[in-house]
């Protein structure tokens, strides 16, 4: 094989791997889309839906539309949560935590939060349910093509 083929090769390859990503960025945002089309009603979903615009750029900023509810709920010291202090700072650390997983959480009060987290791992189930079965299918199509072929 002369140098000039191998470049092509290595150059069709680069160019497969970057259709490759692009694509695995396209699906995973249709994903994340739907998902936030799933529950409209959630804080959650118009916090992801609103940083999936970010992404995209199609959007000036700004609020999702709902009011900040970090003021109307209770902190973890008024639900008098942990019975020491080291209880304490570990309830709060896992608050945090769960604010930084769920899109919008760090805007969100305590039990507020607990909702919003509540539905939105419901609507992750969903979304993991319909990914298996895309999955399953394809292996099927793959494995009908390899018959069909071979």
């Amino acid at each position: 094989m002369d140098e000039k083929h191998d470049h092509r090769a290595m150059f069709s390859s680069e160019r497969g791997h970057d259709g490759f990503v692009e694509r695995s960025r396209r699906i995973k945002m249709a994903a994340e889309m739907g998902l936030a089309r799933s529950s409209r009603g959630r804080h959650w979903s118009r916090a992801l839906r609103r940083r999936l615009l970010r992404r995209k750029g199609a959007t000036s900023g700004g609020s999702c539309g709902c009011k900040d509810d970090s003021s109307s709920s209770k902190t973890v010291e008024e639900l008098g949560v942990g019975e020491n202090e080291d209880d304490a700072v570990e309830v709060e650390a896992r608050v945090h935590a769960l604010q930084r997983l769920v899109p919008g959480g760090e805007e969100l009060g305590v039990e507020r939060l607990f909702e919003e987290t509540a539905d939105y791992i419901e609507a992750l189930q969903g979304q993991v349910s319909a990914m298996r079965a895309l999955a399953c299918l394809l292996d099927e199509l793959e494995r009908d093509k390899r018959v069909m072929s071979g």
